[in-house]
């Protein structure tokens, strides 16, 4: 099926997100005028939706004009090819948004009141390559190893860290390095671990796994330390107790 792209219904999520957020680009009103080479926004868009559109894009992306348009970051818009298709990024671009017009035109127009439009902000984030965290860290690990993958992990929380682009929380992170010593990798969930704790000593989900990796691996005594610290810290956490019965029983 052929995607028909409308300007009212296509650029109404872009213009909702972004049309009243600080400017991204310079107030250069002439860039935005007359604009040519369109191929899937509408032909006759105003710059106000053009601007508030590419503002958007920069955004939900965190990219900036030069990554997709021919011109040399730093240097006044106006000298810029904005026509010009020498950039592989803008042709994916176009495809994106053929892709999110299909989603909210074709997909999601029977859900009535419960539907929501997606944008590229939905999946993106802030981010070029809309990857979670667990993606990333784990590409880091498979490339470098342990070492690699706390670095790029200190990394993205030192820049991303407040914001939706990745998820830190312990649930997350935990979920993470049980999922590496699963697919066999002991050493990188012991590194994630020590990091957590180092972050937070009192870190539950940290100490609860922490605990179950000593007692698959036959350390008992470090097993019921691990168990203990967790039930101190959450109490109510009734299934440890458990475990830590069994523990002392043996």
């Amino acid at each position: 099926m052929k995607t028909r792209i409308r300007p009212a219904s296509f650029l109404a999520p872009f213009l909702t997100l972004f049309s009243t957020m600080p400017f991204l680009l310079p107030l250069q009103a002439d860039i935005f005028d007359d604009p040519e080479n369109l191929k899937v926004l509408p032909k006759h868009i105003s710059p106000h939706e053009l601007r508030a559109t590419m503002r958007g894009f920069s955004q939900a992306l965190g990219v900036r004009c030069s990554d997709c348009h021919k011109g040399e970051e730093g240097q006044d818009l106006r000298s810029y090819d904005f026509a010009a298709d020498e950039k592989e990024l803008k042709e994916k671009a176009r495809n994106m948004l053929k892709m999110v017009a299909a989603i909210n035109e074709n997909h999601l127009q029977d859900f009535g009141d419960e539907r929501v439009s997606v944008t590229c902000m939905t999946c993106h984030r802030g981010v070029r390559k809309p990857k979670l965290i667990e993606q990333v860290l784990a590409e880091a690990a498979d490339e470098g190893g342990s070492e690699a993958m706390i670095s790029k992990y200190k990394v993205l929380k030192e820049r991303y860290y407040g914001s939706h682009s990745y998820d830190f929380t312990d649930r997350t992170i935990s979920d993470f390095a049980r999922a590496r010593g699963e697919a066999g990798n002991t050493d990188q969930t012991i590194a994630i671990l020590d990091m957590m704790l180092e972050e937070n000593p009192n870190s539950f989900s940290a100490h609860f796994i922490y605990g179950e990796l000593k007692m698959h691996t036959g350390d008992r005594p470090g097993a019921v330390v691990h168990f203990e610290k967790a039930l101190e810290i959450n109490p109510e956490a009734g299934f440890i107790q458990w475990r830590l019965d069994q523990l002392k029983a043996q």
